[in-house]
């Protein structure tokens, strides 16, 4: 499968490793420069996992995924920290659920909601 990551923090960096472990071709793209762009990552994927802080979301171009087919899966891994690295975001803190809230902000449809941890 071909899979594109944005972002390589913690979360996306393992993810990379893990999937291209396993036979994958990952398309990794993060701020410090990488094997390819955020466009790029986001348009030659089967699957796309968008893995950056909620606060930059908005900072990604806004044609991100134009022309990407509607079958390519859009997986969002953020968590909002408005305290600790999010800063305020109004439409979150108005109700919308995390990945809704990534879903308006990039115009596709995104899954990731399954991806949080609760603890008991």
């Amino acid at each position: 499968m071909r899979i594109g990551i944005i972002g390589t923090g913690q979360i996306g960096g393992t993810l990379a490793r893990r999937l291209s472990a396993l036979g994958h071709q990952v398309f990794v793209a993060n701020s410090r420069g990488s094997a390819v762009s955020v466009t790029e990552a986001a348009r030659r994927g089967d699957l796309v996992i968008v893995t950056i802080p909620e606060k930059n979301i908005p900072h990604l171009p806004a044609d991100l995924f134009a022309g990407v087919p509607d079958s390519v899966v859009v997986v969002d891994t953020g968590n909002y920290y408005p305290q600790q690295r999010d800063g305020r975001i109004d439409g979150i803190e108005a109700g919308a659920t995390e990945s809704r809230w990534v879903a308006q902000q990039l115009g596709r449809p995104v899954g990731g909601e399954f991806l949080k941890i609760t603890p008991p």
